[in-house]
C-alpha cells in the first residue's frame, strides 16, 4: 500500500486558520516595526506628543508627509507583511504536520503572543504606563509654578529682542572630532556668550514645545482625551502668561517670521494668543510672492527667510517702537534637511553641509545687522528649538555622553551671566531673556524657570529639575487650568 501523498491545497478550515494567523502575525509584526520606525524617524516621542499633533493635524502637515511615506510603507507595512506571510505559512504547515503530536499545543498561542508583543512595544514607545500613572502622582507642578501674571516687574525691559529658533541645531554639531570640523564655528566667532550646560527637558523636544517652554516656562502637553475631542482650538494655553504677552503689555511690537506654515502644530494660534501682532509663515509669504527657487515643499529656505527678516529688522529699527523679532529656521529639519540653492552654491553637498551653511546664514544675518547699526540697543538670542531628531548623521550625534542645546546671547555691552556654569533648561530662558532685555524680575523666577542672569541664590536647587516630570502633568489641576478658556 502506497503512503498517502501530502495535501497541496488548504482545506476551508486551514484557509480560515491561515487568514486569522496571518492577520494576527501581521498586526504584531507591524506594531513592532511601527515602534522602531517612529524611534528611527522621530526619536522618542511621547503619547502626548502624538495626541497633540493629531489634534493639530492640518493640511500643512501633509506637505512634508511624502518624506516619511516611503519608509513607512516599506518598513511598517512591506517587510512585516512578507515576514507574516512566511510565518503564517509555516504555522499552518506545522499544524498540519503535527496534528497528532504534542508540539502542536505550542503553536496555538503564537499569533496572540506576536500581537501582544507588538502592542507592548507601542505602549513602551509612547510611555503609556507612566502617562496612566500620572493621575495618581502628586501635583508637583503646582508647587513649583510661579504664575507670571502675579509677578510685577520691578523694572521694565529696555532693549529690543531678536530671538532666533534654529531648527535642531544642537551644540553637538560643534564637535570637530565627530564631524571633521566645528560646523557651528561661524556662530561661535561672533564673540557672544552662552550657557555651556543648556539641556533639553521632558515636554520640550519638538518645535512648538520648545517655543512654549522658552517663552512660557512650561512644558507642552495635552492632558486628557477632551483635548482631542472638545477643547476649543481657538485658544492656546489661554491662561498662561508668556514672553510675548509681557512684551506686548510693555509696548513692544512682536513679529514672527518662519518659512514653514503657521498652521502646523498650532504655532500660529500660539503666537496669536500670546502677543504677536505680526505672524509670517509660508502662505503669508506666498501671498506676497516668492520665486520657485526660494522654497521647498515645506516652506521658504532659510536664505530667503533671512533676506525678508533683514528688511523687516531695518523697518522695525526705523519705526522707533521697541520690538521683538522672532525667527524660526527649517533647513536642518529631519529626516534629510533641505539643501537650498544658495547653500549648494557655497559647496554644501550633504547634511553636514546644510548644518554648516545654516550656521553661516544665521551668523551673517547677525553680522550684517551689527555692521549697519540695526543691533543698536538690541539683544540677539539664538536657541536650538530642540535636540536633533533622526537624520543622516544620527549615529554621530549619539556618541557624546550628553547632548546639549545650542544657545547664544549677543549683546553690547555683554550680559552679566553669574550662572553661566550652572545647568540651564528651556524653562529658564523665559526669565533669562526678560532680564537680558533689562527687566528686573523679582526673585529671578517665572513659571518653572530660573533666570541665568539672576543671583546665585535664585538658582534651581540641585536635582529639582527631576521633580517636574511631563508624564505627571495629566494629573495636574494647576497645569490643566492653563488650558481653561478665558471668560
Amino acid at each position: 500500500m502506497k503512503p498517502a501523498l501530502p495535501r497541496a491545497r488548504l482545506t476551508p478550515t486551514e484557509t480560515r486558520t491561515f487568514a486569522l494567523v496571518l492577520a494576527l502575525y501581521f498586526a504584531g509584526f507591524a506594531a513592532i516595526a511601527l515602534a522602531g520606525w517612529i524611534d528611527r524617524s522621530f526619536g522618542e516621542p511621547s503619547l502626548d506628543q502624538i495626541i497633540y499633533h493629531l489634534r493639530y493635524a492640518e493640511a500643512a502637515a501633509m506637505d512634508m508627509g511624502w518624506i516619511f511615506l516611503f519608509t513607512f510603507v516599506v518598513e511598517v507595512l512591506g517587510f512585516p507583511l512578507l515576514i507574516a506571510i512566511a510565518v503564517a505559512m509555516f504555522h499552518v504547515a506545522a499544524v498540519r504536520r503535527w496534528q497528532a503530536r504534542p508540539h502542536r499545543r505550542w503553536l496555538t498561542p503564537m499569533p496572540g503572543i506576536a500581537l501582544m508583543a507588538g502592542i507592548g512595544a507601542l505602549l513602551l514607545q509612547f510611555s503609556v504606563f507612566s502617562w496612566a500613572a500620572a493621575h495618581f502622582a502628586e501635583d508637583e507642578f503646582a508647587q513649583a509654578y510661579i504664575d507670571p501674571a502675579q509677578v510685577a516687574l520691578a523694572a521694565p525691559p529696555r532693549r529690543n529682542l531678536i530671538l532666533i529658533y534654529a531648527e535642531s541645531l544642537e551644540d553637538t554639531y560643534s564637535q570637530a572630532g565627530l564631524f571633521g570640523a566645528d560646523l557651528l564655528a561661524p556662530l561661535k566667532q561672533l564673540g557672544a556668550q552662552s550657557f555651556p550646560t543648556y539641556r533639553q527637558a521632558p515636554g520640550t523636544g519638538w518645535t512648538i514645545a520648545g517655543m512654549v517652554a522658552t517663552q512660557c516656562g512650561v512644558p507642552l502637553r495635552v492632558y486628557s482625551q477632551q483635548d482631542l475631542r472638545e477643547r476649543d482650538r481657538r485658544a492656546f494655553l489661554p491662561r498662561a502668561t508668556c514672553l510675548g504677552d509681557i512684551l506686548a503689555a510693555q509696548g513692544y511690537r512682536n513679529v514672527f517670521m518662519g518659512g514653514a506654515p503657521l498652521s502646523f502644530a498650532g504655532k500660529g494660534t500660539f503666537l496669536r494668543d500670546h502677543g504677536y501682532q505680526e505672524r509670517w509663515g509660508r502662505y503669508e509669504f506666498e501671498e506676497l510672492g516668492f520665486a520657485p527657487q526660494e522654497a521647498n515643499e515645506w516652506g521658504l529656505y532659510d536664505s530667503a527667510l533671512f533676506e525678508r527678516a533683514r528688511r523687516r529688522l531695518t523697518q522695525l529699527q526705523a519705526a522707533g517702537q521697541p520690538f521683538n523679532l522672532t525667527l524660526l529656521t527649517l533647513d536642518t529639519h529631519n529626516p534629510f534637511g533641505f539643501l537650498s540653492p544658495s547653500c549648494r552654491r557655497e559647496g554644501a553637498k550633504n547634511f553636514e553641509g546644510i548644518v554648516a551653511c545654516n550656521a553661516r546664514l544665521i551668523a551673517n544675518f547677525i553680522a550684517s545687522a551689527r555692521a549697519s547699526g540695526d543691533l543698536q540697543n538690541t539683544l540677539v538670542v539664538v536657541l536650538s528649538d530642540h535636540l536633533a531628531m533622526p537624520n543622516p548623521v544620527w549615529d554621530k550625534l549619539q556618541q557624546p555622553p550628553e547632548r546639549r542645546l545650542f544657545n547664544l546671547f549677543v549683546a553690547d555691552p555683554p550680559l552679566p551671566l553669574p550662572r553661566q556654569s550652572a545647568d540651564m533648561l528651556p524653562f529658564d530662558m523665559f526669565p533669562t531673556i526678560l532680564e537680558g532685555l533689562g527687566a528686573s524680575v523679582p526673585g529671578d523666577r517665572l513659571a518653572l524657570g530660573y533666570s541665568g542672569i539672576g543671583s546665585a541664590d535664585a538658582a534651581r536647587p540641585p536635582g529639582s529639575e527631576h521633580r517636574i516630570r511631563v508624564d505627571q502633568l495629566p494629573g495636574s489641576a494647576a497645569y490643566a487650568r492653563l488650558w481653561n478658556p478665558l471668560p
